[in-house]
């Protein structure tokens, strides 16, 4: 029962510490950035951007 609950804790450390990364299609810069601000909030990056689709993630979970 110990190690089925460490294990538990173990995921749920794992999972809360990564980032979360989506791609967001829009037609400039500006819209990337609101597109990240209202499912990230303040805290997302923008890792690349391309033609017409930008790969965003976030630091934080909201």
């Amino acid at each position: 029962m110990h190690k089925l609950f460490f294990l538990f804790l173990i995921i749920l450390i794992a999972t809360c510490a990564t980032t979360t990364k989506f791609y967001i299609k829009a037609r400039n810069k500006e819209e990337v950035k609101i597109g990240a601000f209202e499912i990230c909030g303040k805290n997302f990056n923008i890792l690349t951007y391309e033609e017409d689709t930008a790969l965003i993630s976030c630091i934080k979970k909201k």
